[in-house]
């Protein structure tokens, strides 16, 4: 349907109109007076005796961290490795006993230097020596480093010192 001039023209408003003026409508924008002012305290907003407490405690706990601090120094902290004493799957030592047949299979009961503790090492055929033709005697310090196989510790390189 098209439109036509009539249904252009602007509907008259429903709304009721006020008689009184615009400076008569406006309302007071401003706030009531309070009666007392407060002032912003600065800080915690903490009394004398408060303050007096807080710095006595900070004190304290400074003296604490400071003391903490070079105490930390004294302490002697074994590093552990794992597997070994020296390093990694390394033993430092002096030999007890040794059987170690022709073929260079045999076992090497080496007691720690760290622990006192007494490993038992099996030597074989893969088993390299700082001195090739020298297996280690009774009483010789060295140096072993393992695998550990199923709980039987392997001897791969032994340095003996």
């Amino acid at each position: 349907m098209a439109r036509t001039k009539r249904a252009k023209k602007k509907r008259k408003s429903t709304r009721k109109r006020t008689t009184r003026s615009a400076s008569a409508r406006r309302t007071r924008t401003r706030r009531p007076r309070r009666a007392a002012r407060r002032t912003r305290k600065k800080g915690l907003g903490l009394n004398k005796s408060q303050k007096k407490i807080l710095t006595i405690v900070a004190i304290v706990v400074g003296i604490l961290i400071l003391l903490a601090l070079l105490q930390q120094g004294r302490h002697y902290v074994q590093v552990t490795y794992y597997g070994g004493e020296v390093a990694r799957n390394a033993v430092s030592g002096r030999v007890t006993s040794a059987a170690i047949g022709a073929a260079g299979r045999g076992t090497i009961h080496v007691q720690s230097y760290n622990t006192g503790k007494i490993y038992t090492f099996y030597t074989g055929v893969r088993t390299d020596y700082n001195m090739r033709g020298r297996y280690p005697a009774a009483g010789d310090s060295v140096k072993v480093y393992y695998i550990n196989d199923r709980g039987y510790l392997k001897a791969t390189y032994i340095r003996i010192q």
